[in-house]
């Protein structure tokens, strides 16, 4: 870490451009570095003043500790296996499968375990700040975790029952789903589990559409898919577009072509490998293969 630091990477704010995110420029770390036996290995991908954008895993058994919070809100997106997500205030517990989400508010405690017997891999966002400071708080007291016979339960305070949340998403839910940023940062924080069914689902382009599926969709941050089938006219292709923020686009089926309008530049982008693209620089998606493809958006602070 020590080559880089959180808000700057792979550019300083004043020095951003497109660059596509492979190989060496994907950078390793483990969390919390100074307790090995209870840490996640990280891949950092980016990481401006607007968002930061990775992939951490734990493997079978494993899990991190002390429970961490963030100075924005994170959405994490389950690339392999079964995520089990603990809000140690609370006393929840959710399990979140491949190809669901979960937002986890600013100033929410988690923790997360793997119970399977395979590697559990996350795609994250955050947004607009990892943490206060470059390195992770670790002043979580053991006695405030409320669980199963915690020892410490009747000493933690007590909440009503939690009722499950119910919603029919319109185009004029994007900026507000699943609820609405300041609403869903009060106190006593809660997590929002997106399954399938709760994405919200939308099209982008008249002419040429794309299927979006947005998890989150707030004030701070959106991440979702962009999922392109093949065929069509020539090659399927997104109409063109920028963002009012930073965009990090994660591939998980691909590869997809992304296309700069401006410059005429192509990048061929492999699965597991991410293009990063500046606020303001117009793009479009083209796949070029027989099959479906989808990229991971993360994009902060504005579609």
């Amino acid at each position: 870490m020590a080559e880089w630091t959180f808000g700057n990477y792979p550019f300083p704010p004043d020095g951003k451009r497109p660059l596509h995110i492979r190989g060496e420029r994907i950078k390793h770390f483990i969390y919390p570095a100074d307790r090995p036996h209870f840490s996640d290995l990280n891949y950092l991908y980016v990481s401006t003043d607007k968002l930061t954008v990775g992939t951490w895993q734990l493997g079978p058994g494993g899990n991190y500790n002390p429970p961490d919070l963030h100075a924005g809100d994170e959405v994490y997106y389950v690339l392999d296996g079964i995520l089990t997500e603990h809000n140690p205030l609370l006393g929840e517990f959710t399990q979140v499968k491949k190809g669901e989400a979960l937002l986890l508010p600013m100033h929410g405690y988690h923790k997360g375990y793997n119970f399977e017997q395979g590697i559990m891999r996350i795609l994250y966002i955050i947004a607009p700040k990892i943490w206060e400071d470059q390195l992770p708080p670790m002043d979580f007291e053991d006695g405030k975790m409320k669980m199963y016979k915690g020892k410490h339960n009747d000493k933690l305070s007590k909440y009503q029952q939690i009722p499950k949340w119910y919603l029919h998403g319109t185009t004029d839910d994007i900026g507000r789903w699943p609820v609405a940023g300041p609403e869903c940062r009060k106190e006593p924080v809660l997590f929002y589990h997106i399954t399938e069914e709760k994405k919200l689902i939308n099209v982008h382009g008249t002419e040429y559409p794309m299927l979006i599926k947005f998890f989150v969709s707030n004030d701070l941050l959106h991440m979702g898919e962009f999922i392109l089938p093949a065929g069509g006219t020539g090659s399927r292709a997104s109409e063109p577009d920028s963002h009012m923020g930073d965009c990090v686009l994660f591939v998980e089926w691909g590869p997809i072509t992304v296309f700069l309008t401006k410059t005429k530049e192509a990048f061929d982008v492999q699965p597991e490998e991410a293009m990063f693209i500046p606020e303001g620089v117009e793009y479009q998606l083209i796949n070029y293969t027989d099959h479906t493809v989808k990229a991971v958006f993360s994009i902060a602070p504005g579609l």
